[in-house]
């Protein structure tokens, strides 16, 4: 099922070009490949942007919409620090 991203212009200044996700088109791949069936309206949804090991891993916080027209729908929120 495809994905869409409502706010791509803010999700795109918080991302690095040494993160392994570094563009918009790479966030929302990774959109894509979450279960619909597993998703409810309101969850949060967080995506890993750095696979190499560190002290600290960048994730981006999305908010599932919901489903409209076979498409996902998320917002993002912000850039978290785990």
């Amino acid at each position: 099922m495809k994905a869409v991203l409502l706010n791509e212009s803010e999700c795109e200044k918080d991302l690095d070009s040494m993160y392994d996700l570094n563009n918009i088109d790479a966030v929302i791949e990774k959109l894509t490949e979450m279960n619909p069936n597993e998703l409810i309206e309101g969850d949060l949804v967080n995506l890993i942007y750095v696979q190499v090991w560190s002290e600290y891993h960048p994730f981006g916080l999305f908010k599932f919409i919901g489903i409209e027209d076979e498409c996902m729908k998320f917002q993002y929120l912000e850039i978290e620090w785990l």
